[in-house]
């Protein structure tokens, strides 16, 4: 069964009556060419799975039932995970967010801190917001996932340690903790508590960044012996973070 994105502004709910219009119209109708009496399977990021019947398809609108819905809580770690990525140059930051949605993370943060190309600026980032997203909503979809990750607005480093969190984390080579003797050292975790994880861009952090972020109350990491490509980097903290906390 086709298992489809839909996004929440697209939706209209009433009991178990559904409308579906915008993109997400476009993309059933004009792309699938769904047709009446189809079956297909929608989420929306809310941790809501639908099995819809497609009633009629008019020019601009899907009529369907709604069969069943379902919640697949579990396929979701129990935290969330805010990833304050630093910009990478090229196309890296497609390939970060393409994996990152895979392992589970909530919400990404677009980064400027003080290594970040100068070429790379705001208005550049939200430019580019929009495509990101839907690399987002196709890696949350293959992973099975029924939360989309958020791809937020972008924000300078000296703003991003000062997000609230119940765990602040950031991964620089020059630390001497592990991340494994950090975690195991923690308190148990609340449902849904918020972890924030900080990666730094190409030539990492600096000595200040790395100082400031400690005086904002984060706990700065180390990944190990080995020093990694950004894009390598963020995919293997957020892992290692989803592991060591569901094993614990």
């Amino acid at each position: 069964m086709r298992r489809i994105y839909l996004d929440p502004a697209d939706c209209e709910k009433k009991h178990n009556d559904i409308s579906i219009t915008g993109h997400s119209f476009h993309y059933l109708s004009n792309v699938l060419r769904i047709k009446d009496d189809d079956v297909f399977s929608g989420f929306d990021g809310s941790g809501n799975e639908y099995k819809i019947l497609v009633k009629q398809v008019t020019r601009t609108t899907i009529l369907g039932d709604i069969l069943q819905t379902e919640t697949v809580a579990e396929i979701e770690p129990s935290f969330n995970i805010h990833l304050f990525q630093s910009v990478s140059k090229g196309n890296k930051m497609d390939k970060i967010i393409g994996e990152v949605a895979q392992l589970g993370v909530r919400k990404i943060y677009p980064v400027i801190s003080n290594r970040v190309i100068p070429q790379i600026t705001e208005k550049n980032i939200l430019h580019k917001k929009g495509r990101w997203q839907r690399i987002a909503v196709e890696s949350s979809k293959i992973a099975g996932r029924t939360v989309v990750l958020g791809i937020e607005n972008p924000m300078d480093f000296t703003k991003a340690v000062e997000a609230d969190a119940d765990i602040k984390l950031l991964f620089w080579e020059k630390s001497s903790l592990s991340l494994k003797d950090v975690i195991q050292n923690l308190p148990e975790l609340e449902q849904e508590a918020t972890i924030n994880v900080f990666i730094g861009p190409e030539g990492g952090y600096t000595d200040e960044e790395a100082a400031l972020a400690e005086k904002s109350g984060i706990i700065n990491v180390s990944m190990g012996k080995r020093i990694f490509k950004v894009e390598t980097a963020s995919v293997i903290a957020v892992a290692l973070i989803v592991y060591e906390l569901e094993n614990r």
